[in-house]
């Protein structure tokens, strides 16, 4: 087994397909996974492209073979044109139920599903897409939007877009995505003060502030504040100070300094694939 750095906001686990396995319609599991499937049953079941939960056999690896493996496979094989070598996603969703996808699939299906997160509008519409991607990856909402901060955060730092409205050039606003991720994180309280209240809806009030109102939507470039903060900064004389990876530390309105929270600190971790042979 080798871990190498994972291409998307998730940490997943492969099982390379070998080509005498793949003739014989069987994935064979390496011993470092083996405490992912149960040691007795003679079945597991699996969940195909469709959603439908198919029971497949399954060898135990304290059986006589020696060996774990699941068998009934060479009509999946067939279907997603598997080659020697191609590695495989398992997933485990539940103690005896699992989904194999192709790893090109896999990361196709989750780009698509995050794309339509980032695209989302509503607050109806980030929901059901948080949802498909929490189905899809065995994950809680909350993780999925620790990991996409994480993952974000990583990202360059683009230049702030302009969008045309009524024949005017205005600034574009904070994507319904990331006003989600952010709201999650900071349970709307503003990184300077701490301070929030409640609206009528009993949502948690808080105004997203540009760092740099020339940068785009990045999370170094984006402060949760109270609305008397952000006023702070526009208006009081300013100073900022910053660490060596670009987050805002400190902050002083009119010479009264304070520390500005950043939960990139509680949320150290680096995504990674596990391809196991």
């Amino acid at each position: 087994m080798k871990k190498v750095k994972s291409e998307l906001p998730i940490n997943y686990i492969t099982i390379k397909a070998t080509k005498s396995r793949i003739n014989k319609g069987l994935l064979a599991i390496p011993v470092s996974l083996i405490d992912l499937f149960p040691e007795n049953t003679n079945k597991i079941f699996l969940v195909n492209d469709d959603g439908q939960i198919e029971r497949k056999k399954f060898t135990a690896y304290n059986s006589s073979s020696r060996e774990c493996r699941i068998g009934g496979l060479r009509t999946f094989y067939e279907n997603q044109g598997i080659v020697d070598g191609e590695e495989l996603v398992i997933q485990l969703l539940d103690s005896d139920k699992f989904r194999i996808l192709p790893e090109r699939l896999f990361q196709h299906i989750l780009r698509s599903k995050r794309a339509d997160f980032e695209q989302s509008i509503s607050e109806d519409e980030i929901d059901k897409s948080l949802n498909d991607i929490s189905l899809f990856v065995n994950l809680t909402h909350t993780q999925i939007l620790k990991n996409e901060f994480i993952f974000r955060s990583k990202q360059e730092i683009k230049k702030r877009k302009f969008v045309e409205k009524n024949k005017t050039k205005v600034r574009e606003s904070v994507p319904c995505s990331i006003r989600k991720i952010l709201l999650e994180l900071y349970s709307g309280k503003c990184q300077v003060t701490n301070f929030t209240f409640l609206t009528e809806s009993h949502k948690p009030y808080f105004d997203i502030h540009h760092i740099d109102p020339e940068k785009g939507n990045h999370f170094k470039n984006l402060l949760v504040v109270s609305p008397n903060t952000h006023a702070q900064f526009t208006h009081c004389t300013l100073e900022q100070n910053f660490d060596k990876e670009g987050w805002l530390r400190k902050v002083k309105f009119n010479n009264n300094e304070f520390k500005v929270f950043q939960i990139v600190d509680r949320l150290n971790i680096d995504f990674e694939k596990e391809v196991h042979f």
